[in-house]
Parts: C-alpha cells; sequence; structure tokens
C-alpha cells in the first residue's frame, strides 16, 4: 500500500467534531448500497480490566452488520499505556510490545454469492500500520485499490490516521484482515466498513466518496451496540 503523499493536518477538528473520535471518512462507496457492514473498535473499551490476553477475541465497541459479530486479535504482546494521544491529552492506548506482532480482524459478510468484497479500513496509531509499505493481508487473499483519501496527521504530530481499500473477489462469506505491527505502536481506534457487490463496475461508484476530504468526515449514528 503506497498512501497519497499528501498529508493533511487538522488543527480544528477537537473543536469542530469531538465525539466522532477518530474515524475520519465515510467509506468510499454510495451510503445507499444494500450488504454494508460497519465496526468500530475504541481505547480503552477494546482491551477490558483485568490480566491482558493478547489473542482473545474481543468484540467491536461500534457495530452494524447484521451477519455476524465481528472480532478483534492481537497476536502480539500488548498492554495498555497511557501517552499523549491525537489532540495531545494523555489517553490510554493499546501499546504493541518488543518483537511487534500481527492484529487479525475477522469480518462475517452477506453469504450469497456476489461479485466482490470492498473493504475500507482506517487505523489510528502513532505508527505505520503497514509499515513495510504494503497493504494488510487478507484471508482469502484480496488485492489493495487506491484510496481516494489522505493519510490524516493530528495536531500533536506523531499521530495519524491511517486509511486503506481492498477488493476480494468473489465475495467470501468471511473474510480476515490482518496487519503486521512493529514493536512500540500505540493505537487508539480501529474502523473497518465493509460492502458486498454484485457487479464489479460497483468500483465507478468509489468517485463519489472522494468529492471533499474534510467535508466528509463521519457524520453517521454513533449508537453503541
Amino acid at each position: 500500500m503506497r498512501f497519497l503523499s499528501s498529508t493533511v493536518l487538522l488543527c480544528v477538528v477537537a473543536c469542530v467534531v469531538p465525539a466522532l473520535g477518530e474515524d475520519i471518512f465515510d467509506p468510499p462507496w454510495d451510503a445507499t448500497l444494500p450488504n454494508q457492514t460497519s465496526q468500530t473498535w475504541e481505547i480503552p473499551q477494546l482491551i477490558q480490566t483485568g490480566p491482558i490476553e493478547p489473542d482473545l477475541p474481543r468484540l467491536p465497541t461500534i457495530m452494524e452488520n447484521p451477519y455476524g459479530d465481528a472480532t478483534i486479535s492481537f497476536l502480539a504482546p500488548i498492554n495498555i499505556e497511557p501517552i499523549p494521544g491525537p489532540h495531545g491529552e494523555p489517553i490510554d492506548t493499546v501499546h504493541i510490545g518488543p518483537g511487534g506482532g500481527q492484529l487479525v480482524i475477522d469480518i462475517f459478510n452477506n453469504e450469497d454469492p456476489l461479485a466482490q468484497k470492498l473493504i475500507f479500513w482506517q487505523i489510528t496509531s502513532d505508527k505505520s500500520p503497514t509499515p513495510t509499505g504494503s497493504p494488510p493481508m487478507t484471508n482469502p487473499p484480496g488485492t489493495s485499490l487506491p484510496s481516494p483519501y489522505p493519510q490524516i496527521q493530528w495536531p500533536n504530530g506523531t499521530w495519524y490516521t491511517y486509511n486503506g481499500l481492498i477488493s476480494i473477489q468473489p465475495n467470501p462469506d468471511r473474510e480476515q484482515i490482518i496487519f503486521d505491527l512493529v514493536e512500540s505502536t500505540n493505537i487508539s481506534e480501529i474502523v473497518i466498513d465493509t460492502v458486498c457487490v454484485p457487479e464489479p463496475s460497483t468500483l465507478a461508484l468509489l468517485g463519489a466518496g472522494a468529492v471533499a476530504l474534510l467535508v466528509g468526515v463521519r457524520r453517521r449514528r454513533r449508537a453503541r451496540a
């Protein structure tokens, strides 16, 4: 995955949309399409109190997925790390320990044999979730597509919201998204949006999501699952 070279510094987001977290962009497809899912993992809700078991699957804090419960697992040493967050104030983050490791997300889909699954991911962290420049792996294998959005730099300068777009053909009834994380990565939020479409030509709809970058800040109802 090669991100666009432009960087947008959100100097006023904290004043304008404090309730929206760091999931900046709506997915870059027609919002009226059927077979969509959305799931958000927020910190510190992501990690329960008590002993931390990295490979224990966890449900999203916000989920709109009629096909099943999405889960997330850290195949890496992790702990809660309070550090200055995207806006500079101290927050709890998931801290990836020595040696790094993998972040694995399981998503359930419409089981109909449709032509294509599109996945739009966003991760807010202080290190890139794709440090080698390669896109995250998927199972079944997918193809990286150009994202219409840039990476977003937050006011404290070290935090970014990274994003990317993946296509899997044909649509599976379930997929895994696998990120390789380097050690000392801190994560505050993860957002995964998906849609199943009957024709690959639906890719033409992606341009609708790129009309504006900052105007496209997410307006979705933030109902808790």
